[in-house]
């Protein structure tokens, strides 16, 4: 019997779940926030495997194997259970025994169950090294046969990062930064220095850089980092982000360093600018050095990319540029969401040994599932809202936009992950003066410096940006500057500093939005939308017609395209 393998993140952050079809590839994944509606749920993803399971046709009793997305062995030997405690609750007796053995033996490696079903079905439960969840995320996604890697986040179980290289055959580790060194955190703790939330704003600071002269600040944080070989540490005595019991991730001396930290929701001055920018650039300096001594040591030219870090867009528009790789893959999910889908893939290959999946390199994440349009008439009859049927939505929503209407965009399975792709998305005109002040203001409800991602058609990306040649952005993974003829015509997503975050629409893949791009030039526009993601600030990304109804009603939106059926207000 094939097996049938559900993959899971419940490590604090970005819970979520995927089913994996026989052949390694990803049949079903979804976050957990996008079911309950709490923004970056932490909690065990419930309702996202039951979603996964129902989606894909299989009971819970059928799965043969579950892959969670982090290793707990290293932290059994320390029993953290006792006899009386365990008699009280007898389910934590498991636990308890589980500790006390390890505890005695030794440390272990790793750590596998097996759940005995009252019909005979069995389950067996394997724990995933949480970076092997995140490098097999992103090498099993590429097509690419061998390449090294590169991974950087906040912490896994007792390393912050690992960098190696892959065959066919496997993977070997050169080197693995361990806790408390963390480019994550180090990006983190002054994320919580310039009055933003840490481990969930870190992408508004990177915006912010475009604004400021990072020359002003780099001297004194350039000793912070320091590279050696293919490992570097931060200087602890600025940062407390590993106590468990002070109150900032930043210590004292930073403060003395750098002068008071922002009050929260407090104005940015030049200042905070400046800071954010020498911050922005000594990350990315570190991570130039780590990758060229890498690529010193195995001549590879490719790479693989991933961890939390590498959601930061700016960074990843450079590294051809300023790296020897000639080919990279980091895929639409490097942060934590996509640890589910790794440690699946993980499981599947590296653990029960099945060949490698497409050699053909993942261009989308569309892992949702597909509401049939009975279903979203349902939805709206049930409301009574007045709803059209156009001959041509696809028509009738670039009309809408060339008058100038905001519009949400419902099509199709859901994107897996943080940034929507032209599923669930929110649609502008990006050549309107107003249209970013306008968006942020009445309909995501968020802060007016925050920038929107162009859409732009894979065959016409060369015109509108100047990138490598053969680059594309297929997750809105990387920024780039925009050709200088097309800032003063896009100024809605053209960033400060005239770059933009880059999504490439490929047909194939993607073919309603695609040709809502082309529609949209025909009324006299570059192939060009502002697409940001369908949800108002504070809410996860929408899911169901329900929710997008929901968010219509509570936000400023002039019009929702829903399948086929247009509303408007």
């Amino acid at each position: 019997m094939p097996a049938v393998i559900l993959g899971i993140n419940c490590s604090g952050f970005h819970s979520s779940a995927c089913l994996l079809g026989p052949d390694g590839e990803v049949l079903v994944a979804i976050a957990e926030e996008r079911l309950s509606r709490v923004k970056q749920d932490k909690s065990f993803p419930r309702q996202a495997i039951r979603y996964c399971c129902e989606v894909a046709g299989v009971s819970i009793e059928a799965l043969t194997d579950v892959f969670i997305g982090w290793n707990p062995a290293p932290y059994l030997t320390k029993p953290t259970f006792n006899s009386s405690a365990a008699f009280q609750d007898r389910g934590q007796l498991a636990q308890l025994a589980l500790n006390e053995l390890v505890a005695l033996r030794g440390g272990v490696a790793s750590l596998g169950q097996t759940l005995h079903g009252v019909g005979g079905a069995q389950t067996r439960v394997h724990y995933v090294n949480h970076h092997h969840a995140h490098l097999a995320n992103g090498l099993l996604a590429s097509g690419f046969a061998a390449a090294d890697f590169f991974i950087a986040d906040g912490f896994g179980e007792t390393t912050t990062g690992l960098l190696g290289t892959a065959t066919a055959a496997g993977f070997a580790e050169l080197a693995a930064n361990r806790t408390p060194h963390s480019l994550g955190l180090f990006y983190s703790a002054f994320t919580e220095f310039l009055g933003f939330q840490p481990n969930g704003d870190e992408w508004k600071v990177m915006a912010l850089a475009a604004r400021g002269n990072w020359r002003r600040y780099y001297d004194q944080l350039r000793p912070l980092l320091q590279v050696t070989g293919l490992g570097y540490e931060v200087d602890l005595s600025y940062f407390e982000f590993f106590l468990p019991f002070t109150p900032h991730y930043y210590s004292p001396k930073l403060v003395a360093l750098l002068g008071p930290p922002l009050a929260r929701n407090a104005p940015l001055t030049q200042r905070e600018y400046d800071l954010v920018a020498a911050v922005q650039h000594l990350v990315e300096e570190v991570v130039f050095e780590l990758l060229a001594n890498l690529h010193a040591q195995t001549g590879q030219r490719r790479l693989v990319l991933g961890g939390g870090v590498l959601m930061n867009s700016v960074l990843n528009g450079k590294l051809r540029q300023r790296t020897p790789y000639t080919e990279l893959f980091i895929g639409g999910t490097p942060d934590d969401t996509g640890i589910s889908v790794g440690s699946a893939r993980y499981g599947h290959r590296f653990v029960l040994g099945h060949p490698a999946p497409s050699a053909e390199p993942s261009r989308h994440n569309f892992f949702g599932r597909v509401y049939p349009e009975a279903a979203l008439e349902a939805e709206l009859q049930r409301r009574r809202l007045r709803y059209e049927r156009p001959a041509d939505v696809v028509a009738a929503a670039a009309e809408r936009l060339h008058q100038g209407q905001v519009l949400g965009w419902f099509q199709g399975a859901s994107e897996f992950g943080q940034r929507a792709l032209g599923h669930r998305s929110i649609l502008a005109d990006p050549g309107r003066p107003d249209t970013k002040a306008r968006v942020n203001a009445s309909i995501k409800y968020r802060e007016g410096f925050r920038p929107f991602a162009p859409a732009v058609p894979e065959e016409r990306q060369d015109e509108v940006f100047e990138l490598p040649v053969g680059e594309t952005s297929f997750f809105m993974e990387k920024v780039f500057p925009l050709r200088p003829a097309l800032r003063a015509q896009l100024p809605a997503v053209t960033h400060d500093d005239g770059t933009g975050r880059l999504q490439t629409v490929r047909a194939a893949d993607n073919p309603l939005f695609h040709r809502l791009l082309l529609e949209f030039e025909q009324l006299g526009h570059p192939p060009v939308l502002l697409n940001t993601s369908f949800n108002v600030n504070g809410m996860p990304l929408v899911e169901t017609p329900a929710d997008a109804l929901d968010c219509y009603f509570q936000s400023g939106l002039e019009a929702l395209v829903l399948g086929p059926f247009l509303l408007s207000k």
